[in-house]
């Protein structure tokens, strides 16, 4: 109390204030470290009141009375300083049934807890005398009026007379021959004065429950709390476990209110039907009064909480989401109730508090503001990447790509980028670039089918192909041997069927000659036809009959071929150097079909066909 005194050192007062029918003005504020408060400004000439009032709050702490903050002495008065509420005649328009039943529990409590714990009577229970405060809760003020029980003598209640309400005072004070109430009865005044705030809001009350119940309800008024006899008025516990008391919403209340009284099969019955209790109550209702207990540490504690029903309520409703859980919450109530709550959660650095919000983190994000995402959001994700809890960092990773999508790389990132990987798509031949700055191709590339494209559709569309595409990066050759390529044959046949292998000019060796077992057409087609390439070449075979492998190259034009001068090849070199007019008798040739590399699959795909033609004996 004393440092929450000290801490108060000024406050700034707002206009305009609320006047309570015995005169006094309620001022809401705002204090020096941001927190909100209302301002009572009493005269001068009512300190002793004041301070006994002040005195009252600051001894006696219970979740329904006023919350004491701080008194000081002001040129205009005396102030006395509260947490913000609002009188309950201002607020009483806006509130459903369900919160004005909740809200007498609450003053019902408060009672209670001033007659059996602090053997006190308020004296003047009515409905300037009962506050709301922010979260919806309702809070018993007006605390000038109490005292102890043997003290209620008709002198003192003499001397409140000014302030009290006309309607809470007992019949039993107009009679002459009043006296002080024995203690077993000092209850009884403000029973009576209970039952005449409970039936002032019958009118609200009767949408809430049966017919039955509220019929119940107010037979329990009039026999008990209304009834002139002091002596039968029973103790406001007794009213507790009435039926009216009794529905989902209280019930949940009061649960999460006494959640570490309880036992794990009792939470675990709980929030397994949690969502089924809150689904039939307003959503004003569950914003309002159910979101703070709802939203705390305790509660992301429970693991059946965290499962079954907190996915319910970390998300606003969607118009149409298959597979998404049924929210509670309307995008705007959810905006304005849960989105402030979830700030102050990020502020909270408990593990299993950190778990539960980064793994709904993207069922909410989106209602952040772009400030409160870079100044509260970012920063505290960002301290789970140093934690030493894996689960942590794994989930704190997850929620950084969430983030990236709102507020960009070069904020949860950081530093310079630069392009390292490209978007390309393999093409039989090149890496086709689909990044933005490599996207030029207006056309669908053609791929060819197994390795050979058909030759009159695609040279007409190689050449649409621009200049900068043939210098694409071509896929690399890993199933060819690693050989220089001064070793490649480049020997063209002649076209002319019915040529004589040993008379034709254009039979000329570019190549290292290799001696071939001299084959006949059966045997070749065999051995081609069963290893599906080349015919081995076994050793030993006669060097009379060679056979040198051709090579027929297919060009874009399908133009005709050319015979090319003939070159010293291996043989040559080795002293053996053939008649360069006529090649060596029954010499064989090879056709190496190659399509064009633009067109095809490559050097490591091309589909090689050899031919060894047989030793004609005729032209036909």
């Amino acid at each position: 109390m004393g440092s929450e005194s000290s801490a108060l050192k000024s406050y700034t007062l707002k206009e305009p204030p609320f006047t309570l029918p015995s005169g006094l003005a309620i001022y809401p504020a705002v204090l020096q470290d941001g927190r909100r408060a209302s301002i009572f400004v009493y005269k001068r000439e009512n300190e002793d009141k004041v301070n006994k009032a002040a005195k009252h709050l600051k001894t006696l702490r219970h979740p329904c009375l006023l919350r004491f903050l701080s008194c000081t002495v002001e040129a205009d008065g005396i102030h006395l300083v509260t947490e913000r509420v609002q009188p309950l005649e201002v607020a009483l328009e806006t509130l459903s049934s369900a919160e004005v039943c909740a809200g007498l529990y609450d003053i019902l409590l408060a009672l209670i807890f001033l007659h059996d714990r602090g053997h006190l009577t308020h004296n003047n229970v009515c409905l300037s005398s009962v506050f709301v405060s922010e979260d919806g809760h309702w809070k018993l003020g007006g605390m000038e009026t109490v005292c102890k029980v043997p003290q209620a003598t008709p002198e003192f209640l003499k001397s409140i007379q000014s302030v009290r309400d006309p309607a809470s005072v007992p019949p039993e004070e107009m009679s002459p021959e009043f006296t002080t109430l024995p203690e077993s009865h000092g209850h009884a005044r403000d029973a009576y004065a209970f039952g005449t705030l409970v039936e002032s809001l019958l009118t609200i009350l009767s949408e809430q429950v049966s017919a039955d119940v509220l019929s119940s309800f107010q037979q329990t008024l009039h026999s008990a709390l209304l009834n002139p006899l002091p002596k039968c008025r029973p103790a406001l516990c007794t009213l507790l476990s009435h039926d009216y008391f009794r529905n989902d919403f209280l019930e949940v209340v009061n649960f999460l209110k006494s959640l570490t009284l309880k036992s794990e099969e009792e939470k675990t019955e709980f929030f397994k039907f949690l969502l089924d209790r809150v689904s039939c109550l307003s959503e004003e209702l569950i914003a309002s009064r159910l979101v703070p207990l709802l939203l705390n540490q305790l509660v992301f504690a429970e693991p059946v909480a965290v499962k079954s029903f907190l996915p319910h309520l970390l998300g606003p409703k969607k118009d149409s989401a298959r597979g998404d859980p049924p929210c509670l919450l309307s995008p705007a109530l959810f905006q304005s109730r849960v989105i402030p709550v979830l700030l102050q959660l990020f502020e909270v650095h408990e593990e299993h508090v950190r778990m539960v919000l980064l793994s709904h983190l993207e069922a909410y994000v989106g209602h952040f503001t772009q400030e409160q995402l870079k100044k509260i959001i970012l920063p505290q994700v960002l301290l789970g990447l140093r934690d030493t809890s894996e689960s942590i960092v794994a989930v704190t990773l997850h929620s950084l790509a969430v983030l990236v999508s709102l507020l960009g790389p070069e904020v949860v990132v950081g530093g310079e980028r630069t392009k390292i990987f490209k978007r390309t798509a393999p093409s039989f031949t090149k890496m086709v670039d689909l990044s933005p700055e490599g996207d030029q191709f207006s056309q669908p590339i053609k791929f060819p089918m197994n390795g050979l494209s058909d030759v009159k559709n695609t040279l007409g569309d190689s050449e649409n192909f621009p200049s900068s595409s043939k210098k694409s990066e071509e896929w690399p050759d890993w199933s060819e041997p690693e050989e220089p390529e001064n070793k490649a044959v480049s020997i063209q046949i002649c076209p002319t069927e019915a040529c004589d292998a040993s008379t034709c000019p254009l039979t000329h060796v570019n190549a290292e000659e290799v001696a071939w077992e001299d084959v006949g057409p059966s045997s070749l087609d065999t051995e081609m036809s069963a290893g599906g390439g080349v015919p081995a070449v076994r050793p030993g075979t006669s060097g009379e009959q060679e056979a040198i492998p051709t090579l027929l190259s297919l060009t874009e034009e399908s133009k005709p071929l050319k015979s090319i001068p003939p070159q010293k090849t291996g043989l040559a070199q080795s002293g053996h150097e053939p008649d360069q007019t006529k090649p060596p008798k029954g010499s064989s040739q090879e056709r190496h079909l190659k399509a064009p590399p633009e067109l095809g699959l490559g050097e490591e795909f091309t589909i090689q066909k050899w031919w060894f033609p047989t030793r004609m004996t005729s032209h036909q």
